[in-house]
Order: C-alpha cells, then sequence, then structure tokens
C-alpha cells in the first residue's frame, strides 16, 4: 500500500502539474527560451516518466482493491470504478506520447494548449482546436473531463482539501459503521 500509494501519488500530482503548467501557460512567456518542439519532447520525456512511475503505483493500488478480501470489503464500488476510470486515463495518456512521436513539430501540442486556455477563460471556438487532433486526444480530454465531473462525488474531492500535514499523518483505516449490536435481554 506504502509503495503503491506513494508512487501513484507522486506521479499523477507531477502530471497534473505538468498538464496545468503546459497547457495554461500561453506561448508567448516561453517563446523566447524554449521553443513549441523542445517543450512537446520535455512535456514528452518528463510525462513519460511520471507516468511510468504512477502507472507502477496504480497498478498496485488496483491489484491491491481487486485482490486483496479485506480492501475489498470495506471498498464501494465507485472507488472502484474511480480507480479504473484513473488507470484508463493514464493508459490514454501514456499512448498520447507515442502518438506525439509522429508530429514533432509542437502543432497538436500547440493546438491542445490553446483549446485548454480557451476553456479556462471562457472564449468561444475550443472546440476548433481539438477538431484536427487524433481520438486518442480526444479520448484523453473525454475522459480527463469526465474524472473532473465526477471528482466531488466520489474520494477524488480529497485532491482539493491539500492540507500541508497530510503529508506526515499516519495512515488512516476506513471502515464501514457496523450496526450496533445488542446484548442482554431485550425489551
Amino acid at each position: 500500500m506504502r509503495i503503491g500509494s506513494n508512487l501513484f501519488h507522486l506521479g499523477i500530482l507531477a502530471i497534473l502539474g505538468g498538464h496545468l503548467v503546459g497547457l495554461l501557460t500561453p506561448h508567448a512567456l516561453y517563446e523566447g527560451f524554449i521553443t513549441a518542439p523542445q517543450k512537446q519532447l520535455l512535456a514528452m520525456v518528463a510525462g513519460g516518466a511520471f507516468g511510468v512511475v504512477c502507472l507502477v503505483g496504480i497498478t498496485i493500488l488496483t491489484v491491491r482493491r481487486l485482490f486483496n478480501p479485506r480492501v475489498r470489503a470495506t471498498g464501494t464500488t465507485g472507488d472502484t470504478a474511480i480507480l479504473l476510470l484513473l488507470f484508463a486515463q493514464l493508459l490514454l495518456g501514456l499512448y498520447t506520447i507515442v502518438a506525439s512521436t509522429h508530429h514533432m513539430d509542437g502543432s497538436v501540442m500547440m493546438m491542445l494548449a490553446e483549446w485548454a486556455q480557451h476553456i479556462v477563460t471562457f472564449r468561444g471556438g475550443a472546440a476548433e482546436f481539438v477538431a484536427p487532433v487524433a481520438w486518442v486526444y480526444k479520448a484523453h480530454i473525454f475522459l480527463g473531463l469526465t474524472l473532473f465531473l465526477l471528482a466531488p462525488f466520489t474520494r477524488l474531492v480529497h485532491v482539493w482539501s491539500i492540507p500541508v500535514s497530510y503529508l506526515w499523518r499516519p495512515y488512516q483505516v476506513v471502515r464501514r459503521r457496523q450496526p450496533a449490536l445488542r446484548y442482554g435481554p431485550r425489551a
């Protein structure tokens, strides 16, 4: 659990941070010191490395969730479903790296960045930027937005709490509440 959780969280936090910086930083802010093709290569290498770290971690957590009877008994169907959706999203993200090797000029990365910047700034025409990209990018976007929408209704909501003391706290044992047993004579 400890290895899987730490690897998963290290990988996913680095990946999310890379997505935020890479997609939401306007091109004009970095074009003086890094070109679009160089940025794409950096994203592929860093994203690939942290993606593999995350993949190892989520594989450990998924095997534990599916095959450990104690974990299965205390978890919910929703927990398992979200974990499998995260697994699928990670695999799609890793496959986008393979797809990116076919266009190393940075053009698709720039279209995806324009799409993201249009979305977060509420500008119209965002769909025009992703219309020509390969299916894997569209699937990755769709599943990512689906996870974003599901987060408030699942344990993914812990992403938004960000307590610093969380890094040093002991692991929590989460169990379902059992109905109280009555002892003694019934009234």
